[in-house]
């Protein structure tokens, strides 16, 4: 007999959705259509053995970017946000004009927040183009990729009280 350990049983469905928030940008958070989760990896360290090889885990755990996905506003306000924030990062000497706590609610089958990331100490590394095409027939809405870094991040569950940090 297997003893399960989860109280909740239901596997997360991506399609319930999620709630972005910039405190920096909140145009930003209205529009972001979808956000990629980063992967979380570990390095590894080799010790040689004559007959083989042993793999132990390293010391440092090393998460990808933040990805999002934006519609563009029609007066491109949010598009204008995220490009002031890059500008300020790289022209002024104050960090609090550089970074922001960017938080990422999970939201259950009844549209509640489940899980919470936060990305500590998040800025914008890259925004994407914009694809202007006035011979589609049809209704096309902008949308731009917007790549983030950050120092770390952590899980809270709404559910629990759970909270734990990667990198």
């Amino acid at each position: 007999m297997t003893n399960y350990t989860t109280s909740n049983k239901n596997p997360l469905a991506v399609s319930d959705g999620f709630r972005m928030v910039f405190h920096r940008a909140p145009n930003t958070s209205y529009f972001c259509q979808n956000f990629i989760m980063p992967s979380v990896s570990v390095n590894e360290t080799v010790v040689n053995r004559p007959v083989t090889d042993v793999y132990m885990p390293g010391d440092k755990i090393q998460a990808e970017a933040l990805n999002i996905t934006m519609l563009v506003a029609e007066n491109m306000e949010n598009y204008i946000e995220i490009y002031n924030w890059l500008d300020r990062s790289v022209t002024t000497n104050n960090s609090a004009d550089k970074f922001d706590d960017v938080t990422v609610y999970i939201l259950s089958s009844k549209n509640n927040a489940n899980v919470g990331v936060t990305f500590h100490n998040a800025f914008p590394t890259s925004i994407g183009s914009i694809n202007f095409n006035v011979q589609d027939a049809d209704i096309t809405y902008a949308q731009v990729d917007v790549t983030f870094r950050f120092d770390y991040f952590t899980l809270t569950s709404y559910g629990g009280s759970s909270t734990t940090a990667a990198p």
